[in-house]
């Protein structure tokens, strides 16, 4: 296990962690959920496992609901996804610039919003992104 994450709900009740595992081979990202500080085994966060997911990155927002981000690169192609701990969700990957290589995803809460910043390498260039994902 490798590159952990964690977040804590603003009323403390709320517990969430991530990590890196190769337990599979290949890493992949995994989460766990608690109403206390204490942790079961955890889950797969995205429903492919063929290429790397890495750099997990997790918020809580004001209800309850657990976020995370993380690098995937299922299609060939580094890209960030996101995923909230709600019934049904399996993902969705972040509109990101052409041709780029996003990486270390950095997922925030914050006056009815949720966002995420991440690197982005087009041609050898650097940038920072910035997307609002959610609001509630």
């Amino acid at each position: 296990m490798s590159a952990p994450a964690v977040a804590v709900s603003t009323t403390g009740n709320k517990f969430a962690a991530a990590w890196k595992d190769v337990r599979m081979g290949e890493p992949n990202v995994y989460w766990t959920m608690s109403d206390k500080p204490e942790f079961a085994a955890g889950q797969l966060v995205h429903d492919v496992t063929n290429g790397t997911q890495d750099h997990p990155s997790l918020c809580i927002d004001r209800l309850g609901i657990a976020w995370i981000a993380w690098e995937d690169n299922r299609s060939g192609h580094q890209e960030i996804w996101v995923r909230t701990s709600q019934d049904g969700d399996i993902g969705r990957r972040l509109v990101q610039p052409v041709d780029a290589t996003a990486s270390y995803p950095t997922i925030a809460t914050g006056h009815n919003m949720v966002a995420v910043v991440y690197e982005s390498h087009v041609n050898g260039i650097k940038t920072i992104q910035f997307q609002t994902i959610g609001s509630n």
